[in-house]
Order: C-alpha cells, then sequence, then structure tokens
C-alpha cells in the first residue's frame, strides 16, 4: 500500500482501534509494545507511545528505522518508521516517526483468484474524460476483485472510479461494468517493458 492517503487512513483506523504494535529491536531483540498517538500525513509523522519497557524505548530511540508490526480486523501489516525523536502528545510521552511511504498488508482472501489464461484473453477500453486506453484483466475471483495491467504511462489513484469500463470477450457481446481501482503496483512485463498493475473491484 503506497497511496499516502490509503496509509494515513489505515493508520487512522489502528490509531482509534489501540491496536498492538510490536517491534524487535537489536542487538538482544528487545520487544517493544505500544500503540499509536496520532498520525498526521500533512506535517509527515505519527506518534506513538512510550513502552513500559525503559529498554525498549531506549533502543527504540537509538535506532535509525524501526519495522513495526500489528494485526487489524483478520489482516497482518507492518511498516517501516525511520527518524525517531523524543516527542509529547497530549500531555503523553512518546516517540515520533516520519509518515511511512508504505504499509505491506498480508490477508487472506475470502475467495480464490484466478488467472485468465492466454487463449480467453480479456481486454478492457477504459475512457478517463478525454484519455481513452486498453488494459488487460490478467486475473478475477467470483467475488468481483480483480487486476488489470495498462501502459506505464497512464496515470490511476487508488479510489478512482473507472466508469462504464468495455470488457471485450473473445466471442460474445462486451460486458459493461464500472471498475473501482483499489491498489496500485509498477510491474515488468516478461517483454521487458515497464507496466502498472491496478486491483481494481469490479461493478455491475
Amino acid at each position: 500500500m503506497r497511496s499516502g492517503t490509503e496509509v494515513a487512513n489505515a493508520l487512522r483506523a489502528i490509531c482509534t482501534a489501540a491496536e498492538t504494535l510490536s517491534a524487535s529491536l537489536p542487538p538482544d531483540d528487545t520487544l517493544f509494545l505500544s500503540r499509536l498517538l496520532h498520525v498526521d500525513p500533512e506535517a509527515g509523522s505519527i506518534v506513538i507511545a512510550w513502552s513500559t519497557s525503559k529498554d525498549a524505548n531506549l533502543a527504540i530511540l537509538a535506532s535509525r528505522r524501526v519495522a513495526f508490526t500489528f494485526n487489524h480486523e483478520g489482516a497482518h501489516y507492518e511498516f517501516l518508521a525511520t527518524e525517531p525523536h523524543e516527542t509529547d502528545h497530549g500531555g503523553q510521552p512518546g516517540i515520533q516517526f516520519a509518515f511511512p511511504d508504505a504499509l505491506l498488508v498480508l490477508h487472506r482472501r475470502a475467495h480464490q483468484r484466478y488467472a485468465v489464461p492466454p487463449q480467453v484473453p480479456l481486454s478492457c477500453e477504459i475512457s478517463l474524460g478525454p484519455i481513452a486506453f486498453d488494459a488487460k484483466v490478467v486475473d478475477i475471483s467470483l467475488n468481483g476483485i480483480g487486476a488489470i495491467v495498462y501502459d506505464a504511462s497512464i496515470r490511476l489513484e487508488p479510489g478512482m472510479m473507472l466508469r462504464r469500463t468495455r470488457i471485450i470477450q473473445p466471442r460474445g457481446r462486451p460486458a459493461v461494468v464500472d471498475l473501482e481501482v483499489r491498489h496500485i503496483s509498477r510491474i515488468v512485463l516478461p517483454d521487458g517493458r515497464a507496466a502498472h498493475r491496478a486491483g481494481c473491484r469490479f461493478i455491475g
């Protein structure tokens, strides 16, 4: 998860839920357990409360970067925090870090994804204002979550709704659906060309 908005929303959710954050710190794998106090993407920072262990707090402050993990609503999250220093938030002592660049989210899929076989290609005709482009459907699940691959020069953002997308089938009439963009990653195609892969929810 690399969108600043998505990262901020996820961190605010775990802040509200008071989920436990953990980190294992060198040199003796000291365990740091705490929770998020404040998330401020505009200021480019987050604040994590002091733990109950003085040694763990000192180990955090002595680290250049810290890998935190936590669980929330059935998913496992990890993020890298840098630039730790002491601070105070609402009268509570804490440690401030730079806002994370990304979150790693691991979860079990409720429905299996099925790769689209090469002999049954599915392509999308997508219109985005004055821009029209083609994409390839590479997988989809029974609950309508799937992925498309498209040219690296096209700029999409998580949260975008791609209205009246035409999915062209080898046989039969095109299917017209809306696509809600969930997340985007950069990939390299087998021929060496750069491309984008977008996870989408197929609506309708």
